[in-house]
């Protein structure tokens, strides 16, 4: 006898996931064959047709996402909370520079860039081309679905996003060198406070 797999099962996991998810990760989740999986994803592929949310495989595997006619309408609802600071940096560098070379992006953003590039790579935002010893980085079609703009209004979210990240991160730090300001003032005043006690005054 052959058991079935629940397709809300298949849907709850593309719902709640926060990234597509490998046909091997969804089989996992549910305890079936991969090649079964697959093919449940594939009809609830057809069934969302029509819908303002669709099904869709991309290079990272499944995911559940809203139709890219809707999605200007409520892109500014979600802020794109997977990707982190490094990631809209490189996506900013890029987006203003391209083509441009990887060996530029880690001169910028140091080491950590090629982790960035990997995930941007892996998310279809990004694609890249050999060249020599290192390789050109370009935007694809899939960077202006994903943020639900045109391209030069992403660059300005971008932007905007980054300056803000900036402007905490200076307040923070602002904030943190006047408490340790405060607090060397404290111990100097107290040293001197000490060394009044310790040394006799002369008497005359």
């Amino acid at each position: 006898m052959v058991i079935s797999i629940p397709k809300k099962l298949i849907e709850a996991a593309l719902f709640m996931a926060s990234r597509s998810m490998s046909t091997e990760e969804i089989s996992k989740i549910t305890g079936f064959p991969s090649d079964r999986v697959e093919q449940r994803l594939e009809e609830l592929r057809k069934e969302y047709e029509g819908k303002g949310i669709e099904i869709v495989k991309n290079p990272e595997g499944w995911g559940m996402r809203v139709k890219t006619d809707l999605l200007p309408k409520v892109a500014h609802l979600t802020p794109y909370s997977d990707l982190k600071d490094g990631h809209k940096r490189t996506l900013a560098l890029i987006a203003y520079k391209e083509p441009i070379k990887q060996s530029e992006i880690v001169r910028i953003q140091g080491n950590k860039a090629y982790s960035y590039i990997k995930l941007l790579t892996r998310k279809g935002l990004i694609k890249s081309e050999k060249e020599g010893r290192t390789r050109i980085l370009m935007l694809t079609k899939e960077f202006e679905r994903y943020f639900g703009e045109e391209k030069e209004r992403i660059k300005e979210m971008l932007e905007q996003g980054l300056k803000g990240a900036e402007e905490t991160k200076e307040e923070k730090e602002t904030q943190e060198t006047g408490e340790q300001t405060k607090e060397t003032e404290g111990e100097e005043e107290k040293t001197d406070s000490d060394m009044t006690e310790i040394i006799p005054f002369d008497k005359d």
